[in-house]
């Protein structure tokens, strides 16, 4: 077993009682994971907004290499190692950089300012998620471009307003609509996160074994 970059903030906590390595989120992480693992079925977790982001991740990636005058493709190469697994959306070699996109909902929930960006990273879990792509791809630094991008229309509801999540948009100049969060690499935190993936394993194998 081996944790996904994106669910490494669920892992990485404490939990609450002295001497308990894992928290209740890692326990019900896990949990799910060995479930999904004896019934062979994943669980969607899946919301309109990240629906949005899977249907606009081409178009921001184009612009975070618009941004930077440069030409970017999406990355399809999935790395590993014995304790994480990840695939970041711009590896840049050269450059030793790795730039993950993400797309806001709407203006509100869009940081505009860098203050509000860091939060949002840290608040969500980014960060984490930055230190085991940089672990896997070798690289020093990592952008994270939050992005704003019109609503297609496919996703809106009857009470979603067109007039606010695509004409507002649409009226913003596009550079107007990213603010970018750089995480450096830290090994003190890599180093945490691979204790606390051993952790991790071993109880997910013991989940296994009450089940076997």
């Amino acid at each position: 077993m081996k944790i996904r970059c994106s669910a490494i903030s669920l892992i990485i906590g404490d939990g609450r009682t002295k001497g308990n390595p894992l928290s209740d989120t890692a326990k019900s992480y896990l949990i799910t994971l060995a479930k999904e693992n004896l019934y062979g079925v994943k669980k969607f977790d899946g919301s309109k907004e990240t629906v949005k982001g899977n249907l606009l991740e081409e178009a921001a990636i184009k612009a975070s290499g618009m941004k930077r005058g440069r030409e970017f493709s999406k990355n399809t190469t999935r790395l590993e190692n014995d304790w994480i697994t990840g695939e970041c959306d711009i590896y840049v070699p050269s450059e030793r950089l790795i730039i993950d996109t993400k797309c806001s909902w709407d203006m509100f929930t869009h940081p505009r300012f860098v203050d509000e960006a860091h939060k949002k990273a840290e608040k969500a879990g980014y960060t984490y998620q930055m230190q085991g792509y940089m672990w896997l791809y070798d690289c020093d630094k990592a952008d994270i471009d939050f992005w704003l991008f019109p609503c297609p229309e496919n996703l809106l509801s009857t009470y979603d307003r067109a007039e606010v999540l695509i004409d507002a948009v649409e009226d913003i100049p596009l550079l107007k609509r990213v603010t970018t969060v750089r995480i450096e690499r830290d090994e003190k935190v890599i180093e945490k996160i691979k204790e606390k993936v051993e952790i991790c394993q071993e109880y997910y194998n013991s989940l296994l074994e009450q089940a076997a």
